[in-house]
C-alpha cells in the first residue's frame, strides 16, 4: 500500500474508503436484522407468512447467504479490502488523522470538547486487530463460507446438521455489528468528527406489509 500520497489524496481516499466500507457494514446489519425479524414475526404473523411461503423461505435463505458471505467478506483478516485492510490504511496514514487535522478540517477554536482525545496510535490499531482476530465466530464463519456457501463441501452438503450446529448465534451475528461500527466510528471521528448509525433499512418494510396482511385478513373474516 503506498505511504507517500500527498495529504490530500489520502484524505480524499480515507473518505471513500469509509464511505464504500460504511455501506457494506450497512448491508451486513440489514441481511442480520431482517433476518432476525422474519424469525421473530413467526410468533404473530405465521399465518401471513403461509400465505406466500416460497417467498418467504426463499428470502430466508438468501438472506443467511447474504449473511456468511459479507461477515466474511468484511471481516477476512486477508481480505483485499474489509475491515483489517482499512486498518492497515489507518495504520499506513496515521498523519491524516492527527489531532491538529481535526481541528484544521472542522475549524474548531482551542480549547474545543472535540479536540479532547487520545491521538491514534499504532497501539490502538493493533488492539482493534487483536480483537478482532480473537471473535470467536469468525472461524465459524469461514468454515461455513468456505464448505458450504463458497463451494459445496461433501460432509455439509450431506449433513445440514453440522452446518446449522456450527453456524454463529444472534449473539455472535450481533457481536460483529457492533464492532464494525465501533472500529469505522473511532477512526471516523479522529479524521472529521463524524459517526455513523449503522441501522437497516428495511425492518419497518416486513413489519408493514405482514401487518397489513393481518388487518386484512381480519376485514375479510369479519
Amino acid at each position: 500500500m503506498p505511504t507517500s500520497l500527498p495529504n490530500s489524496e489520502t484524505e480524499k481516499k480515507f473518505e471513500e474508503y469509509r464511505h464504500y466500507l460504511t455501506y457494506e457494514a450497512t448491508c451486513l446489519v440489514s441481511f442480520i436484522n431482517l433476518f432476525r425479524r422474519l424469525y421473530e414475526r413467526r410468533v404473530d404473523r405465521l399465518e401471513e407468512i403461509n400465505i406466500a411461503p416460497a417467498f418467504f423461505q426463499v428470502t430466508t435463505n438468501a438472506l443467511l447467504s447474504a449473511m456468511i458471505l459479507w461477515a466474511d467478506k468484511l471481516f477476512d483478516t486477508k481480505g483485499e479490502r474489509g475491515i483489517f485492510n482499512f486498518l492497515m490504511f489507518i495504520e499506513h496514514n496515521r498523519n491524516i488523522l492527527a489531532i491538529e487535522k481535526l481541528k484544521r478540517r472542522k475549524n474548531y477554536p482551542e480549547g474545543h470538547w472535540m479536540l479532547n482525545r487520545d491521538p491514534i496510535t499504532l497501539e490502538m490499531i493493533n488492539g482493534d486487530r487483536r480483537y478482532i482476530e480473537n471473535l470467536d465466530c469468525l472461524q465459524s464463519i469461514t468454515t461455513l463460507r468456505d464448505n458450504f456457501y463458497g463451494h459445496f463441501d461433501k460432509e455439509y452438503f450431506f449433513d445440514r446438521a453440522r452446518m446449522a450446529n456450527e453456524a454463529p448465534t444472534w449473539g455472535d451475528l450481533e457481536k460483529l455489528t457492533v464492532v464494525i461500527s465501533d472500529v469505522i466510528n473511532r477512526y471516523s471521528a479522529a479524521y472529521d468528527g463524524q459517526l455513523f448509525v449503522l441501522e437497516p433499512e428495511n425492518i419497518n418494510d416486513l413489519d408493514y406489509l405482514l401487518d397489513s396482511l393481518h388487518t386484512c385478513r381480519k376485514s375479510q373474516n369479519n
